[in-house]
């Protein structure tokens, strides 16, 4: 063994973060051990943060392969981030490519099985996807959550609307709303207005090419709307502005129920409702060259680097509004 121990994060709930140091084992068969170069902060991460977790969070991963287990032919340096859904690669749906659509899928890396707020994680090798020598990784990170999921939902999206729409709405500035306005252009979309009520959040958006939205009660405005931030009058929003024949995509999460209004207005409209789950493998090749072209500036208008002992405070801030993304980042990646 390389490595024997390991510092981790733990979430017993209510805010609190310890951490703890562990003795590592063998790393298991099919699997790897990645010491964790960067792990950005999730909104999702802040529903673990209060409720508490059994295991340790963190599901934006980058890292560095250090041991592999038996059957694994990957050489140790290999840099790569972490896929999150633990598929199986045998259903029918991951044998297309489909692997965000496994029909076995039962794990999430950072949900049910441990995550990447740690120095360590051990993770299934079919779960790591190498990074290209030219793509750093506090950019390739981004191609998890904020650019894979944005970049899967408008290709799902370019099925109901093949030919491209002038302008839509963003509803909700957080990194995955910014992420959708950083690639909008590269997937048929002319312009991008964008809504947030943090002032800061939608300055970001308008420095990275978004306009601010100035009309959000007239019906009948946008060919397509992204709602991204999952807040009840943010759906409401959307489901008002959408003109009929339109698309809305679904992409916030919240613990609200998803409704769409009994008005004779709804009722009248011919629309597109789009929600899609992360992102497949197949579209990762894809995905990189996306980052290449926009990565860099995201990264650099969203992330702040810090240590993981400063992840208290990363949070803290995290939730307070004043970090967009903070990212847990190595002396090693730095």
């Amino acid at each position: 063994m390389t490595t024997s121990t390991s510092v981790r994060a733990r979430f017993p709930g209510d805010g609190r973060i310890d951490f703890d140091t562990v003795t590592l084992g063998p790393v298991a068969e099919g699997e790897v051990r990645l010491r964790v170069d960067v792990c950005a902060l999730c909104g999702s991460d802040k529903r673990l943060l209060r409720s508490g977790s059994t295991v340790v969070p963190g599901h934006e991963i980058g890292g560095t392969v250090v041991e592999v287990g038996a059957g694994v032919d990957l050489p140790t340096g290999t840099r790569a981030i972490v896929y999150i859904p633990v598929f199986c690669g045998t259903c029918r749906r991951c044998v297309a490519g489909r692997t965000n659509q496994c029909l076995r899928l039962t794990q999430l890396i950072g949900w049910q099985r441990d995550g990447g707020f740690a120095e360590h994680v051990d993770v299934p090798a079919r779960c790591l996807l190498p990074v290209p020598d030219d793509v750093p990784l506090t950019t390739a990170v981004l191609g998890l959550d904020t650019v894979g999921t944005a970049a899967h939902a408008l290709r799902l999206w370019q099925r109901a609307q093949p030919d491209g729409v002038d302008r839509a709405l963003v509803v909700g500035a957080g990194p995955l709303g910014l992420g959708v306005i950083s690639v909008a252009r590269a997937f048929g979309i002319g312009a991008v207005d964008a809504a947030d009520p943090h002032e800061g959040r939608l300055a970001t958006a308008v420095a990275l090419g978004a306009r601010a939205a100035e009309d959000l009660e007239s019906e009948n405005q946008y060919d397509l709307v992204i709602e991204v931030s999952g807040v009840t009058a943010a759906r409401e929003t959307a489901q008002r502005v959408v003109a009929p024949g339109g698309a809305v995509i679904a992409l916030g999460e919240s613990d609200q129920p998803y409704t769409m209004p009994a008005t004779p207005r709804w009722r009248r409209t011919d629309l597109f409702t789009i929600r899609s789950f992360y992102f497949p493998t197949s579209e990762v090749e894809a995905n990189w060259d996306l980052l290449r072209n926009s990565g860099a500036a995201l990264r650099d208008r969203l992330t702040v680097p810090l240590a993981l002992a400063d992840l208290p405070e990363a949070f803290a801030r995290f939730v307070a509004g004043d970090y967009l993304k903070p990212c847990i980042v190595s002396e090693d990646a730095r």
